[in-house]
């Protein structure tokens, strides 16, 4: 969109649309264990299947674009989570001999409101339509402001022996500030049209809890890259009475960082009693030298974040987008994606550069030996997530 274009005379334009989005993740825990009996030759630990995971969200999402000059215009974003569900589901559970530390099969209290508000920057620095040798090129900034109750570790009944749950402001919000910036870049050549684009997000905490600090090795959030790229086909058009039908599908990668963050684990392990109890979380077990603080044995320094291994996630998508007038659109879109197995328990022990003749000299708050340390710690595996996405636009 633009605004006072004096090429077509079009002092202003004005885009509002509303949409659901339904997003889906499913996937597999696995542990790490110390019975040579379950060694495969490709592991180093050997590991066990231990539970499998549900996470979803139905989302409303609320936009408007408005033109500012020519080519630059203004996003604000609303999205509404309708529903966030999530849920463990045992398989092999525990171990024979091992502590449960958390139930294996867990259900969350359904929780909805507002992650966050968006509010960005778009400028097309080249446009096909204005200048035909150009192609179409766009750059955009965007932050995204959590505006929600922070997300708390609780569970929806406290029947299992091993947790103490609660149903009391779960929350729903990451509680990050962010950025997200890209480029996008397509060239139109009569009914095809190639696209692709690189963007970036960069985000922290607003509030960082005791573990994310006095030394914490991540005490940010997973940074997140994108590279995508696909083709759009537009079939049927009729420029004069601005009706067209298009076809876009394509495919990309994102790769995401190490980082202290959210898992599928997060709710059972903040409710477990067993990390609730400062007499099972004496950290001096994991043979760290030193006095220990009293705030970092105190029930209320876990929170169940944990640091997670970088990996990767590859993805497909498909979208349909029909305009049967000038100032309506109808957008229906399905995304696909996988991603690489990777521990979602990983807290290192010691913080950077606080080795000292082989030992730990300064405690990580963050590192639990029960679920962090190798032969204990937990992986995320054939994980994969899709969503569906439904939105009218109307364009002034």
């Amino acid at each position: 969109i633009d605004a006072f274009d004096k090429d077509n005379g079009d002092p202003f334009d004005l885009n509002i649309s509303v949409g659901y989005e339904r997003i889906q993740k499913t996937g597999k825990i696995t542990r790490e264990t110390t019975n040579i009996n379950d060694l495969h030759p490709w592991d180093y630990y050997p590991k066990y299947e231990f539970a499998t995971f549900d996470h979803t969200q139905n989302i409303l999402n609320l936009k408007l674009d408005v033109g500012l000059f020519r080519d630059l215009s203004f996003r604000f974003g609303l999205p509404i989570i309708l529903s966030d569900d999530r849920s463990l589901k045992q398989k092999d559970g525990w171990q024979t001999g091992e502590t449960a530390l958390f139930s294996p099969t867990f259900k969350s209290p359904q929780r909805s409101g507002i992650d966050y508000i968006s509010a960005g920057l778009y400028w097309n620095i080249l446009d096909q339509t204005r200048k035909a040798q150009y192609p179409f090129l766009t750059v955009f900034l965007e932050g995204r402001f959590g505006v929600g109750d922070p997300l708390k570790a609780a569970c929806a009944s406290a029947s299992t022996s091993d947790t103490t749950c609660t149903n009391d402001k779960a929350g729903i919000s990451q509680n990050l500030n962010q950025l997200h910036l890209g480029l996008h870049f397509s060239r139109r050549y009569g009914i095809v049209e190639p696209y692709m684009g690189i963007d970036g997000m960069l985000g922290w905490y607003k509030n960082e809890d005791f573990t994310m600090q006095s030394g914490s090795l991540n005490h940010m959030p997973p940074l997140q890259g994108t590279f995508d790229f696909g083709m759009e086909i537009t079939p049927w058009e009729i420029p004069a009475e601005y009706r067209k039908f298009v076809i876009s599908f394509g495919g990309g990668a994102t790769y995401v960082s190490e980082g202290r963050t959210y898992t599928p684990l997060f709710d059972a392990l903040g409710t477990s009693k067993y990390f609730k109890t400062d007499e099972n979380a004496d950290i001096n077990d994991s043979g760290v030298t030193g006095d220990i603080p009293e705030e970092t044995l105190a029930a209320d320094a876990w929170n169940g974040m944990t640091d997670v291994e970088n990996y990767t996630v590859f993805f497909g998508k498909l979208n349909l987008s029909i305009q049967p007038a000038k100032y309506v659109k109808f957008n229906l879109g399905v995304n696909l994606g996988h991603e690489l197995e990777h521990f979602i328990t990983k807290t290192d022990q010691c913080p950077a550069g606080k080795v000292v003749n082989g030992e730990c000299s300064e405690y990580n708050p963050g590192h639990r030996p029960e679920i962090d340390k190798p032969g204990t710690r937990f992986r995320a595996e054939n994980t994969f997530v899709w969503s569906l996405l439904l939105d009218a636009v109307a364009q002034f």
